[in-house]
């Protein structure tokens, strides 16, 4: 329910928002609204009032909104209004720039939005992002289709296009957006070209995680298995390689182990300081580890924050655990609380930026009733606190570099040989990407994204948004000619058409997908 409050809230943000840059416009150019809606009154109203000439409302479906402007052929495909003579209030009495102006308002307000989110967070909270040089610092692993494509282990991505991406997030996708991806691997440049086949099946096998860090071996740690009796290895081991060969970082255990599928494959471990060969069964991908075994990275616990205490009344959500009986790394906590089962440990804990010392009770399962959020760790993360100046600059910039973002996701999308286009999603499929936990910092960050994104569809020139309105006076504007009224009336149709088709597709293949992971 959350995910669902919470887009539902940055939508009618958004919507409003944008709608009230199109009323605005219209009021300053004397232009009757004659309604003003959040989501489409398809029917029915939930919500409705007239104040002046204007009915504000809440429609029932939640897939945009709209306002009603007198002399114009939009959402609500009113033409009989069309038939009358002109009116000097108007949207058709009006000159074509007013006309323009009227209709990129929504567009203007939503780059505004962004702008204006982007400089508040910027000023306050600071600039954060991943940062592609930490992150690749020991190089990059890549998933089974980043390797077939011509990505090794190892490479560290050193620019797209002749461009140097600072943020992993938009390294990753520059790699799909780009031509030419150049990577260091073993000191040496190297240049990978990839097809819209490769990247299609990068985009349907791996998405975005076909990048990860690479993992130094001596930071694993084998956390949880579910049955001991199928597995020769045990909680805490460590693996150091294969069969006698030591290996530095996990995915090249990971890749030897990928060559002895249904098989068996002898594993170094590290039990108590001393080495012993273990030789465990693999499956049909490979693994070694199934759903059985479980292996977690040991990151100084500096670095991991509470997300939920239950049944904690020492911990707290947001508490940053700095040392347990004095240890700080994940693995030494662990078996510090495995060793006091039943018992109490002591902890320093980091608490709105104070330092505390805490006793807490250890359950009998050896669990403290704690989930940590690993998407907080700070290992990689870059926090740029800006003056208001600089945040208001860097904002403009961010704002620029999305809507370069949305050109290039259009773009590949309409490359059919990438399948990009299958990962389009309606609401519902935005809704279940968004955390189950209300959070003010991502939901603000998301919004001016998302109004970004919002910006870029409603200006595409497609008959029925405001792109394709402001096409057509563009042209008039260019010509002197104006298209008369029965044209626009089947261009409006058809554009209507087009889009509540591709919504039909959208919800359709969301909502099959809700229903699929539901059963499963």
């Amino acid at each position: 329910m959350i995910q669902v409050a919470q887009i539902i809230f940055i939508l009618s943000v958004l919507v409003i928002l944008h709608e009230f840059g199109h009323y605005i416009a219209a009021k300053i150019f004397k232009v009757r609204v004659e309604k003003f809606y959040l989501f489409m009154d398809a029917g029915f109203s939930l919500l409705k009032k007239k104040i002046g000439d204007t009915e504000w409302g809440i429609g029932w479906l939640p897939i945009g909104g709209y306002v009603k402007l007198s002399g114009m052929i939009d959402e609500s495909m009113d033409t009989e209004q069309m038939k009358q003579p002109a009116q000097p209030w108007e949207f058709r009495s009006k000159p074509a720039w007013q006309r323009l102006i009227i209709m990129l308002g929504g567009i203007i307000v939503n780059i505004i939005l962004a702008i204006t989110i982007y400089t508040i967070m910027f000023s306050t909270i600071g600039q954060k992002y991943t940062s592609l040089e930490k992150v690749q610092k020991d190089g990059l692993a890549y998933g089974d289709v980043g390797q077939k494509v011509g990505f090794k282990n190892g490479d560290k991505i050193v620019s797209v296009d002749g461009e140097v991406i600072p943020d992993l997030k938009y390294a990753v996708m520059g790699v799909l957006f780009g031509d030419n991806v150049q990577v260091e691997r073993e000191g040496k440049i190297v240049n990978l070209h990839l097809t819209d086949s490769q990247k299609g099946e990068i985009i349907r096998k791996e998405g975005k995680s076909f990048i990860q860090a690479r993992i130094n071996l001596d930071e694993i740690f084998i956390d949880s298995i579910t049955n001991p009796k199928l597995t020769a290895l045990k909680r805490f081991d460590k693996i150091v390689g294969v069969d006698t060969v030591k290996y530095n970082y996990y995915d090249e255990v990971l890749s030897e182990s990928k060559l002895h599928k249904n098989n068996f494959i002898n594993l170094l471990i590290n039990r108590d300081g001393k080495d012993i060969g273990i030789k465990v069964k693999t499956d049909s991908l490979g693994s070694f580890t199934g759903n059985n075994v479980f292996v977690s990275q040991n990151y100084k616990l500096s670095n991991l924050t509470i997300k939920e205490s239950k049944n904690n009344d020492s911990l707290k959500s947001g508490d940053v655990i700095l040392s347990a009986n004095g240890k700080i790394s994940n693995i030494d906590f662990k078996k510090q609380l495995e060793e006091n089962k039943g018992k109490t440990i002591s902890m320093k804990v980091s608490r709105d930026n104070q330092t505390i010392d805490v006793v807490s009770k250890v359950n009998a399962a050896g669990k403290l009733g704690i989930q940590f959020d690993n998407s907080k760790l700070n290992e990689y993360t870059v926090v740029n606190k800006m003056s208001f100046g600089k945040a208001i600059t860097e904002a403009v910039h961010q704002s620029w570099s999305q809507i370069i973002y949305n050109i290039n996701s259009f773009k590949l999308i309409l490359r059919p040989a990438t399948g990009a286009y299958t990962q389009v999603k309606s609401p519902i499929g935005i809704a279940r990407m968004l955390p189950d936990e209300w959070n003010w910092e991502f939901i603000w960050s998301f919004t001016a994204l998302f109004s970004i994104g919002l910006a870029f569809m409603n200006l595409l020139p497609i008959p029925g948004l405001d792109g394709g309105h402001a096409l057509f006076t563009i042209v008039e504007m260019i010509t002197g000619k104006t298209l008369n009224e029965k044209t626009a009336g089947y261009v409006q149709t058809f554009g209507m058409i087009i889009l509540l088709s591709l919504m039909a597709l959208t919800f359709g293949k969301d909502i099959y997908q809700l229903v699929v992971d539901k059963l499963l």
